[in-house]
């Protein structure tokens, strides 16, 4: 097992499904069943801000529903979506608010099609802004729906960023960070053995702010020291001396 790797036996079976399985939709279908839920979905998008505009979709969902969701244009109207990106943290389909009759008609046609009448969504979100979201369809009884929430969450939490770190990796093509100009010249200025305090003359800026772009940049890179974080910007070409 390699440093950083969970040690929970399911977070591992998953992480091999996510890692290992070829294509997404299968990807989506075998956790699904690893996790004994009703229906998964993933959605994002390629501009990775609107859920509508240039969508990428991975689901469970019977042809039927999708279907009649595609039909009535109900992406309009679907609250999951609508709060999943804008939200930042998980949250319980019960907490969405039905705000008009058609939204009401909506959701008692999603439960028509088995979708619901629990759920959970987890929304996502890269380093470099890319959102997404993951969310859980369950049919079956409010205690068995509490039981799993509190046995799961964490997990699927985890499933959740692991599955779009797959997707804007090897979909979107975001390997590389992007970092701004001012985190590049600080890295710049660090690689030639200037500290927070030099760059912030250098550049007119605080100290205080040297260090946040600093900051940024290292965790943009993942990485510890912004030694390291010079390293690795030169290796992926994004830092020239």
């Amino acid at each position: 097992m390699t440093t950083g790797e969970p040690r929970d036996p399911l977070l591992l079976q998953a992480y091999s499904i996510i890692d290992d399985t070829a294509d997404v939709e299968t990807t989506i279908t075998r956790l699904r069943d690893l996790l004994g839920v009703d229906h998964l979905v993933y959605h994002s998008s390629k501009l990775g801000v609107s859920p509508s505009i240039d969508p990428y979709i991975r689901l469970t969902y019977p042809a039927s529903w999708i279907k009649q969701y595609l039909t009535m244009n109900y992406v309009d109207l679907d609250p999951v979506l609508k709060e999943g990106f804008s939200r930042s943290l998980p949250f319980d389909w019960s907490e969405l608010k039905v705000e008009s009759e058609a939204q009401g008609a909506f959701l008692l046609d999603a439960l028509a099609h088995g979708v619901g009448p629990h759920g959970l969504s987890i929304p996502v979100r890269s380093k470099q802004g890319h959102r997404g979201l993951f969310s859980i369809s369950f049919t079956r009884s409010a205690e068995e729906w509490a039981a799993f929430r509190e046995k799961h969450l964490d997990q699927v939490i985890a499933i959740a960023n692991r599955v779009h770190h797959r997707v804007i990796s090897e979909v979107f093509g975001e390997d590389h960070p992007h970092l701004t100009d001012r985190e590049l010249e600080c890295l710049r200025l660090t690689a030639i053995g200037k500290d927070a305090g030099d760059i912030a003359i250098i550049l007119g800026i605080s100290p205080h702010t040297a260090r946040d772009y600093l900051k940024s940049a290292r965790f943009k890179l993942d990485c510890v020291t912004s030694a390291q974080a010079v390293t690795k910007a030169m290796k992926l070409g994004l830092l020239v001396l």
